[in-house]
């Protein structure tokens, strides 16, 4: 894709919110139209999520989320430390399930909310698992309630019937699906 000229200015930003998370940023602006703004924007590390497949399935962690007060499925994922996706990816998948992994493929990245946000996410796929020692593994700010194997046929339902409401789960499993069909597998 050609580079295009950035049609924003910025005349000054600062720091509005920080922990050891996310970073909320304020900046002064000059818009496209030419008008001074102010565009406020989280700032967060990457993540690496994870596409665990055997069988004609994945494994979806089942994770009560505090901001949306219940439970949902998602992948296994987490914060990127470093510069090392994969690495980090193979850890995620182990601290929060046990699962092995001897064959990783980066299906792609993307970034989650450009309008308002940092993130770039990293999909891996995941396969040749070693599925023997499968635990619900928690760190201090995690509540996995259980990993499941979800057959491909009951995925698809699951995310058609909006069951699956991560959208970083949902844009990887987009790139897992256009991987399989590239490959004539479904």
């Amino acid at each position: 894709m050609k580079k295009t000229k950035n049609p924003w200015r910025t005349l000054k930003s600062r720091l509005v919110y920080r922990n050891s998370w996310i970073k909320i940023r304020e900046n002064q602006v000059i818009r496209p139209d030419g008008k001074p703004g102010i565009y406020s924007y989280l700032e967060k590390p990457p993540g690496a999520f994870v596409i665990a497949y055997e069988d004609n399935a994945i494994y979806l962690l089942k994770q009560f989320r505090y901001v949306l007060k219940k439970a949902i499925y998602e992948l296994p994922a987490g914060v990127v430390k470093g510069k090392n996706y994969l690495a980090n990816a193979k850890r995620e998948l182990l601290e929060e399930t046990s699962i092995k992994a001897k064959t990783w493929k980066l299906l792609g990245t993307f970034n989650v909310a450009p309008g308002h946000e940092t993130t770039r996410a990293y999909a891996f796929l995941a396969t040749d698992l070693d599925t023997s020692n499968i635990r619900i593994a928690q760190e201090g700010d995690e509540s996995i309630i259980a990993v499941e194997k979800v057959k491909i046929p009951t995925l698809r339902k699951r995310m058609t019937k909006s069951q699956i409401v991560c959208g970083i789960s949902l844009a990887a499993l987009n790139l897992f699906f256009n991987h399989l069909y590239l490959k004539k597998k479904i």
